[in-house]
């Protein structure tokens, strides 16, 4: 293994880097006219084929993954203060009656806006070959991974805060603070409404902890899997007694068990997408989402030269064996030995 190069993006790809970031940060703007449920739909598959195009066209020019990285990083941190500054500008213009929150149209586009790239860039490494397959290509999906999971972490937190933690609305407590102990129950709810909302609240609690898991994972290859369900199993704990404490929710044991799915389900996708690049490279890259990456293994031309010659002097030295060995063997051409004679 080695470590990561300290070779960055240069100017000219920084700021390119950087307004794709901004681009992808006024795409939901854009693509969104009205509340309508129908005209949010499209605008949010407009969002995700536009997200898909600029990815595909950006990795295509600059030819360089730690620029999607940066990209995703500019993305993020514009969003976080995006959100900061409309905070700060309702509290002034407002007062107390405002109240920081994320609408679920803002909540699904910042899903997009970071899965997509991500995952085109991940599979574009996960099935490249030579020559694409290089040292400076592997350096340089290792800081892709380092700039990417930064952005997530600020969009992570944002969402795990103000979505799932705290209240929609100061004056409005929609929860009770009420705790069910009994297991599958709500599970079964929503698989009874699996047509409404119980697909949606599936999604979101058995998905809630996956980047998280996913994130560590990278961070720390040798992670086994039960320190990540301990690790789960804290943080859902966690969240379930801040929504208690906010009266934000009803705390179900159910919900635990689905963050306890969505972390094995991060850990699990990290260990496939690497067996999966295992085989391609005939294990010559075990460990493709890494921070530290695993560079090309060439010998020198001098030592395979060498290699060669030290190979054709030893089936030399076999045939001449194998010769030596045949004109003994052949013992006719031998005169007979002579008896000496019987003594009386």
């Amino acid at each position: 293994m080695s470590v990561l190069p300290s070779q960055k993006l240069s100017i000219g790809e920084l700021y390119v880097a950087m307004a794709v970031g901004l681009i992808l940060n006024l795409l939901p703007n854009d693509f969104r006219n009205n509340n309508n449920i129908e005209t949010i739909s499209l605008s949010e598959t407009c969002v995700f084929l536009a997200a898909f195009i600029i990815t595909i066209v950006f990795l295509l020019i600059i030819k360089r993954y730690e620029a999607v990285g940066a990209a995703l990083l500019t993305n993020s941190v514009i969003t976080l203060g995006t959100f900061l500054f409309g905070t700060v500008h309702g509290l002034i213009t407002s007062g107390l009656n405002y109240w920081p929150s994320i609408s679920e149209y803002q909540l699904v586009t910042m899903f997009i806006l970071w899965t997509v790239p991500f995952f085109i860039t991940m599979l574009m490494r996960l099935f490249s070959h030579e020559p694409r397959d290089s040292d400076e290509s592997r350096a340089g999906f290792c800081r892709f991974l380092v700039l990417s999971l930064r952005g997530l972490v600020i969009i992570y937190l944002l969402v795990l805060v103000f979505v799932q933690i705290l209240p929609s609305s100061p004056n409005t407590l929609p929860g009770s603070r009420t705790i069910y102990f009994i297991p599958t129950q709500r599970i079964g709810q929503c698989i009874e409404n699996i047509n409404t909302w119980g697909l949606l609240y599936l999604l979101w609690n058995g998905l809630l902890l996956a980047p998280l898991s996913f994130s560590i994972t990278i961070l720390r290859p040798r992670t086994r899997w039960w320190t990540i369900l301990f690790v789960s199993f804290v943080l859902g704990l966690t969240v379930e007694i801040l929504q208690f404490s906010f009266n934000t929710g009803t705390v179900y044991v159910d919900d635990i068990i689905l963050y306890l799915i969505g972390g094995m389900l991060g850990f699990f996708l990290k260990h496939i997408v690497d067996s999966i690049r295992s085989v391609i490279t005939l294990g010559t890259e075990k460990t493709m989402l890494s921070f530290r990456f695993t560079p090309v293994v060439t010998a020198p031309q001098g030592i395979i030269e060498s290699y060669e010659e030290d190979e054709e002097q030893l089936e030399k030295d076999e045939d001449d064996e194998e010769d030596f060995d045949s004109d003994f063997s052949d013992t006719s051409e031998f005169p007979a030995l002579v008896e000496p004679p019987k003594t009386p």
